[in-house]
């Protein structure tokens, strides 16, 4: 049996996509798992950032100082 390249390339191709299509199932695992992880990380931290939009629209109505502190510090020589 001898073997051209016709029969060589189309293995080597046969291989390349066969290669290629469990490296797209493995990669398509990943995103789901990554996918779970950021729901459940929205749905941990939706209720702190809820809580912070609350408490900051509550300090806005804070009234400011009207004049700014004197930050300057004197050096001794």
């Amino acid at each position: 049996m001898k073997l051209d390249l016709q029969q060589i390339s189309s293995g080597l191709i046969i291989l390349l996509l066969g290669w290629g299509s469990f490296q797209v199932y493995g990669m398509n695992a990943n995103i789901a798992v990554i996918s779970y992880k950021v729901e459940e990380n929205y749905k941990m931290i939706k209720p702190m950032w809820q809580d912070f939009l609350v408490r900051s629209a509550n300090n806005a109505n804070i009234q400011k100082p009207n004049e700014e502190a004197n930050l300057t510090w004197n050096k001794k020589e």
